[in-house]
C-alpha cells in the first residue's frame, strides 16, 4: 500500500506519515501501523468521556488507536497511583501500551519531559475540547498545537487547566 493511496482528507502529507508509520514485514512488503494516542479521561472513561485536566492526576486514559483519518479500538487504561512527583511511571505505563501521541491541558515539567525522552508526542487541547472525541476530533483535524514549556504546570499554581 502506498501513502498517496490512504484516504485522509484534511490531513497533510507530512501528518498522514507520521499518522501511518510505514514498515516492512517479513517479507518485504510494506504494511501501516495503527498510531495510539492516549487522552487523559474521567470515569467511566471512552469517547464520550470527559476530559480530565491534569495529566498526572487523571482517574483513567481513553487509548484510541487511529488509522488513517479513522477511530479504531478504543479502550481504557486506569491510571497509576502515585506521589506527588511520581508521574514517570505513569510515562512507563502510557509507553508500554504503545502510546506514541498525547492529548492534555496541563502536565508538569517532569512528566512532559518523559514524554519527549521516550518518543511520545504531547498536543495541547483547551477546555474547548471537553470530551475524548472532541479531542480526538481536533488531533485529527491537526487544529491541536503541540504542547509547549510554556504551558507546564508548576509548582506555584501557574498551569493552564
Amino acid at each position: 500500500m502506498h501513502i498517496n493511496s490512504v484516504e485522509a482528507p484534511g490531513l497533510s502529507a507530512a501528518r498522514r506519515l507520521a499518522l501511518l508509520k510505514i514498515k516492512h514485514n517479513m517479507k518485504g512488503e510494506l504494511s501501516m501501523e495503527i498510531l495510539k494516542i492516549a487522552i487523559p479521561s474521567e470515569a467511566p472513561g471512552g469517547l464520550d468521556s470527559e476530559r480530565s485536566g491534569h495529566f498526572g492526576h487523571c482517574p483513567m486514559f481513553t487509548l484510541v488507536e487511529l488509522d488513517g483519518n479513522k477511530i479504531g479500538q478504543v479502550s481504557i487504561v486506569h491510571n497509576q497511583v502515585h506521589e506527588a512527583g511520581g508521574c514517570m511511571q505513569v510515562v512507563g505505563l502510557l509507553k508500554k501500551q504503545g502510546v506514541e501521541a498525547l492529548v492534555v491541558h496541563g502536565m508538569g515539567r517532569g512528566p512532559f519531559m518523559g514524554m519527549q525522552k521516550e518518543g511520545i508526542s504531547v498536543y495541547f487541547a483547551d477546555q474547548s475540547y471537553n470530551n475524548v472525541a472532541m479531542a480526538v476530533d481536533g488531533f485529527l483535524q491537526q487544529k491541536l498545537p503541540q504542547f509547549q514549556a510554556a504551558q507546564l504546570c508548576t509548582s506555584n499554581g501557574n498551569c493552564h487547566h
